[in-house]
């Protein structure tokens, strides 16, 4: 009986979410943000001018000729007898850029408003230039100087606790890469379900509904369910997100951004892709469970945004700390901060995408989480017990206190 009442308070809360504005907002919202940004820059990219830079060259052919036959330099080069000439095409909107050499010092005078000019490649063929002019004073032929400036072969692999991997450097920036992005997903759905499940348990609190409900089910059938519906909604939220990328994957590959994003992802390794999405749902429901815990004394709606406040700070600082992983590979704080559950969820899969933790560290955060969970859920429920039909006038913070001395003294 009660189990069949707790899908039905599932159900039901899944049912009332999900045909409200609010959900699909929080849904779509991010989705039309990436379109527009997409769309956005696809019209930048169409309006942008396509022309050449054009840089004046005073008083140098065999720098004009070693910048003209240079093909990764896209400009056009003229030449110009005098710097006053040079300027005066310059201020009259006929050159880009004015590039004048002394000693083998060069002086670059570009228009503000001219066409953009490749900054990298200009200084990498102009110290192509200064070497090839230093080589032949010291009389070095050119064969000799291809071969003193020839860069040399490094083949990178990787040892760690998987052994040695030639592409290791690839497959630690591709988990990397996922896991501030998961991170920032994380966030996102904290920040949007702890409200929610806040507002939901509140709500029916502050309408006095409880005392209704609560002759026909359990405490722990409305607290459960609750957290079960909440909990599918932000699964099916996921489920569209990964719906979408697959879309955009098949249809959409030729766009250079996702064509950037689907080469990372081909980097991922797939076990650590497994055991992170594991530890993230566990976490997720780990914070709908205290955020449950503390809607449950708040006495109006009034009170939630109040109420919330420290859950989020708590997934904020998680956040926060997973930037401060790369490079920390012996760091102790971030390493046992990275098994704390609350905190595992963004740490853990960074220091294993980073290699800096094995899969064994992984799965004993995994552990910790769901140990956290139960011992979570069991407190919670009686703090709900007490609290669900309890009414205080005052501060939040007061009322918590006194809830939690009375839980206490119970026990």
């Amino acid at each position: 009986m009660r189990k069949k009442q707790l899908f039905t308070v599932i159900k039901q809360t899944f049912k009332t979410r999900i045909k409200t504005v609010g959900y699909w907002m929080l849904v779509l919202t991010p989705i039309l943000l990436l379109g527009a940004m997409g769309g956005i820059g696809w019209l930048v990219q169409a309006t942008q001018s396509q022309a050449q830079p054009e840089i004046g060259i005073v008083q140098n052919q065999t720098l004009s000729q070693h910048l003209k036959g240079d093909q990764a330099l896209d400009a056009i080069i003229k030449d110009y007898p005098t710097d006053q000439a040079a300027k005066k095409d310059l201020s009259a909107q006929k050159l880009d850029a004015v590039l004048v050499e002394k000693d083998q010092q060069f002086t670059l005078t570009k228009r503000a408003d001219g066409q953009n000019i490749d900054d990298n490649s200009l200084t990498a063929s102009l110290t192509q230039f200064n070497t090839a002019q230093r080589a032949q004073q010291l009389q070095v032929d050119s064969k000799t100087l291809d071969q003193l400036l020839a860069p040399p072969k490094i083949d990178t692999h990787v040892q760690s606790q998987k052994g040695v991997n030639a592409n290791g450097d690839n497959v630690n920036g591709a988990n990397y890469g996922v896991t501030i992005v998961l991170g920032i997903l994380i966030f996102t759905f904290l920040s949007s379900y702890v409200g929610m499940i806040a507002q939901e348990i509140a709500n029916e609190k502050s309408s006095r509904i409880m005392e209704i409900l609560l002759a026909a089910t359990s405490p722990g059938v409305q607290f459960f369910g609750k957290i079960g519906g909440i909990g599918l909604l932000a699964l099916l939220h996921g489920a569209l997100y990964l719906l979408c990328g697959l879309v955009g994957a098949i249809w959409l590959p030729k766009i250079p951004q996702v064509k950037t994003v689907l080469d990372t992802l081909q980097g991922v390794d797939w076990t650590f892709a497994g055991i992170t999405v594991a530890i993230v749902l566990v976490s997720i429901l780990l914070y709908m469970v205290l955020t449950a815990i503390v809607a449950a004394m708040v006495n109006d709606l009034s009170q939630v945004q109040q109420a919330v406040a420290p859950v989020t700070y708590l997934s904020i600082i998680g956040y926060a700390l997973t930037f401060l992983v790369n490079g920390q590979s012996h760091n102790m704080f971030l390493n046992v901060m990275s098994y704390v559950p609350f905190f595992s969820q963004t740490l853990m899969p960074a220091r294993l995408g980073l290699q800096y933790a094995t899969m064994g560290d992984a799965w004993i955060a995994l552990g910790l989480e769901l140990v956290a969970l139960v011992l979570l859920g069991t407190f919670g429920l009686n703090v709900y017990k007490q609290n669900v039909l309890t009414y205080r006038e005052g501060n939040i913070t007061k009322s918590a206190i006194l809830s939690l001395q009375n839980l206490f003294k119970r026990h």
